[in-house]
C-alpha cells in the first residue's frame, strides 16, 4: 500500500513538472521559454552592439553555437526584428547547422540579413521560416505543435529605427499566452488594432513604461496578468524595479539577472 502511495506521489509530481511553464531571462530582451518538451528562444542571440545594454557572455554564446546545455534541445528560435541587439545571423546559423531539429522564425527583413551574413545559409534554408504581416495585422501559424500569433507593429523611435520590420509574438503554450513585443511602439495607434486579449505575460521594453500615461495604455490595450520588463540599460539595473513600483505597476518584474526564472502559475 505504501509503495502504491509513493508511486502515485511520484506520478503526480512528474505531471505537475511537465505542465510547468518557465520564462528565463538571458540578455537585453532575450528570453528562453520552457514548457514540457518545448523550448523557445526569443531575441537572445547577438553580440555587443551597444555598450549600455546587456549581452550574453562569450562563453554562453559559445555554448549556444556548439548546441550545449541549456541550448541543445531548443525547438524554436524567434527574432522580432533585425537590429544587432536582438539578432546575430552567424551565431544562430552555426547553431542550426548542428541542430537540424531547430527551426527559426523571423520577419522578411531578418531573413534577408540572414542570407547576406551567413555563408552556409543554403544548408539551413529548410529550417528558416518567415512571417511578415501587413502593418497592424496578424497571422496565426503553427510550428512544432506551438500556435504563434505574429503581430506587425511599428518599431519605437525615429528614423532609421522605426523603419525596421518589427513583429510581436503571442506564444500559446500550456494554456498560457505569452506576448513578446520586441521593440514595438507602445501607443494607442499601434495597439488598438491588434485586439490583444487574455494575455498572461507580456514582455515589454523598460524605456516605454516610464509614465502613468503609458501604464494606462498598457492596461487598456494589453491588460496582461503579469509584466516582465526587459531591454533595461545596464546603469538602470539597480533602480529599475524601484522605478516600476513607483509608477504603481502591479505584478511587474524587472529582468536584470542571467537565468532569472519566472515560473507561471
Amino acid at each position: 500500500m505504501n509503495r502504491l502511495i509513493v508511486l502515485l506521489v511520484l506520478l503526480i509530481g512528474s505531471l505537475v513538472k511537465a505542465q510547468t511553464t518557465e520564462i528565463q531571462y538571458l540578455a537585453n530582451e532575450g528570453v528562453l521559454i520552457k514548457s514540457g518538451d518545448h523550448k523557445i528562444l526569443i531575441d537572445a542571440i547577438f553580440t555587443k552592439e551597444f555598450d549600455y545594454l546587456d549581452v550574453l557572455t562569450d562563453s554562453e554564446l559559445e555554448k549556444f553555437k556548439a548546441v550545449m546545455s541549456p541550448y541543445k534541445d531548443i525547438n524554436l528560435i524567434l527574432a522580432t526584428h533585425v537590429h544587432g541587439d536582438h539578432f546575430k545571423a552567424k551565431h544562430i546559423g552555426e547553431h542550426l547547422l548542428k541542430n537540424k531539429e531547430t527551426l527559426f522564425l523571423g520577419p522578411q527583413e531578418v531573413i534577408i540579413n540572414f542570407k547576406e551574413n551567413f555563408s552556409d545559409y543554403q544548408k539551413i534554408s529548410n529550417q528558416i521560416k518567415s512571417e511578415t504581416p501587413g502593418l497592424f495585422n496578424r497571422n496565426t501559424i503553427k510550428i512544432k505543435e506551438i500556435t504563434i500569433d505574429v503581430l506587425r507593429i511599428e518599431h519605437f523611435g525615429d528614423k532609421p529605427w522605426n523603419e525596421a520590420e518589427n513583429v510581436a509574438y503571442v506564444i500559446h503554450i500550456n494554456n498560457k499566452k505569452i506576448l513578446h513585443l520586441g521593440d514595438g511602439k507602445i501607443d494607442v495607434k499601434n495597439l488598438k488594432e491588434l485586439n490583444l486579449k487574455n494575455i498572461d505575460v507580456a514582455i515589454l521594453p523598460y524605456w516605454q513604461l516610464g509614465s502613468i500615461e503609458q501604464r494606462g495604455i498598457i492596461k487598456k490595450h494589453i491588460n496582461p496578468k503579469q509584466i516582465l520588463v526587459a531591454h533595461i540599460p545596464l546603469n538602470s539595473y539597480s533602480s529599475a524595479q524601484t522605478n516600476i513600483n513607483a509608477l504603481n505597476y502591479k505584478n511587474t518584474i524587472a529582468l536584470t539577472k542571467l537565468f532569472q526564472t519566472i515560473v507561471l502559475n
